[in-house]
């Protein structure tokens, strides 16, 4: 009784046990954070006490405080063992008592700011993982739009037998690759690589690659819609500089992009393209030797009034064109470092040359993806293949 009034008059809010189990019943209903408690009770001994406590708390620990007479090392350590906090010897000093519950007051504040950090923290987890999810809702909404605009691998268009391939790094790429009928045995087929890599640039590449739309002649970019009788196909060089000249105008994005389109003519196997900042075009021989077509050139969306020229080659029967985006050039060899280049390139054409069209471009990915590695590829990877009809 005289230390509970010592404690009211300290200004503590104190409530008192009969006995071991009364307090025990206590902290659990009241919840209560700072515990004085004799070694010797009724029925519940203060270390037994101490384990019951421990025993059924959860994260608002109770700060214990054993008062004994007691002062043998092995009292002590089975106080401590039973969960006991601090010890006080009887009879009762003031002012160490007054020091014992200061310190205590300042585990117990520490241990409710470390409960409310770990709270923010979970709950900061809780809304990244939100988030997260909702991200990859959102990126796989934007593969599955991707793949619903991009062509099919084998096609038969304009006479012409069409291969394309398309692998994204991550959930979606900025490559996109396309092709279209342009009337009297022609076909246009581009290959472009956005800037960058995630939703931002595949949605850029999508937005280019309806610039070419099969389904819309009168807005394919490709066609001078001007002319109200007959759509005019427009130079290569034209197209790409009209994409230059739109994408720096518009100013709604920080991305550029690079490019090769090319028109084919079914009847001569005259090939009339354009290359921006994207690798040379691979032309596969009836032999499998490979050749590689391009002047180089801006890419597209970098700086106005760019100049962009063409490059005329012929395609004899049974000779293929292949547009490729850098990913495949880039690739490197996970042991060596080194880059697959143009070489390389060139060798695993020649190497596929004897497959059916639709299989060269199937047999290409997967020898880059065994030079690669197990490190993979580093970009998007992605190309067309076109190969000139028998006369």
């Amino acid at each position: 009784m005289l230390l509970a009034s010592r404690l009211r008059g300290w200004g503590y809010d104190v409530t008192e046990a009969a006995d071991g189990a009364q307090a025990l019943a206590m902290i659990e209903r009241e919840g209560f954070r700072l515990v004085l408690s004799d070694w010797v009770m009724p029925g519940l001994s203060g270390p037994e006490l101490c384990r019951e406590v421990r025993r059924r708390e959860t994260d608002h620990r109770a700060y214990v405080i054993l008062l004994t007479s007691r002062r043998e090392k092995a009292d002590v350590a089975e106080g401590l063992g039973a969960g006991a906090d601090d010890f006080l010897s009887k009879p009762v000093d003031e002012g160490e008592l007054a020091a014992r519950l200061t310190a205590g007051k300042r585990v117990i504040e520490l241990q409710e700011r470390l409960i409310g950090q770990r709270e923010e923290m979970a709950q900061a987890y809780r809304e990244l993982r939100t988030l997260h999810d909702r991200l990859d809702r959102d990126l796989a909404a934007a593969a599955e739009l991707q793949r619903a605009v991009l062509p099919p691998p084998f096609a038969c268009v304009a006479g012409f037998g069409v291969g394309t391939l398309f692998r994204a790094k991550g959930h979606v790429g900025g490559d996109h690759v396309g092709y279209f009928a342009a009337g009297d045995g022609l076909l246009g087929a581009f290959s472009i690589d956005v800037s960058g890599h995630g939703i931002a640039s595949a949605l850029l590449a999508i937005q280019l690659a309806q610039h070419f739309d099969p389904g819309n002649p009168r807005g394919n970019i490709a066609f001078d819609a001007r002319h109200p009788r007959a759509l005019r196909l427009r130079p290569p060089a034209e197209v790409v500089a009209e994409l230059n000249a739109r994408y720096l105008s518009g100013a709604r994005h920080d991305f550029y992009f690079t490019m090769t389109y090319a028109v084919l003519a079914r009847e001569t196997g005259c090939v009339r393209l354009c290359q921006a900042g994207h690798p040379p075009a691979a032309v596969i021989g009836c032999d499998g030797a490979v050749r590689f077509a391009g002047d180089g050139g801006p890419p597209v969306g970098l700086l106005p009034d760019m100049h962009y020229h063409e490059t005329a080659l012929t395609l004899l029967p049974g000779e293929r064109l292949v547009l490729h985006s850098d990913g495949i050039v880039e690739a490197r060899d996970a042991a060596s470092g080194a880059l697959l280049d143009t070489e390389g390139l060139a060798r695993m054409l020649t190497a596929s040359a004897a497959l059916p069209t639709e299989e060269i471009l199937p047999e290409l990915v997967s020898r880059v993806e065994r030079f690669c590695g197990a490190s993979g590829f580093e970009d998007d990877v992605s190309a067309v293949l076109i190969e000139q009809p028998a006369a």
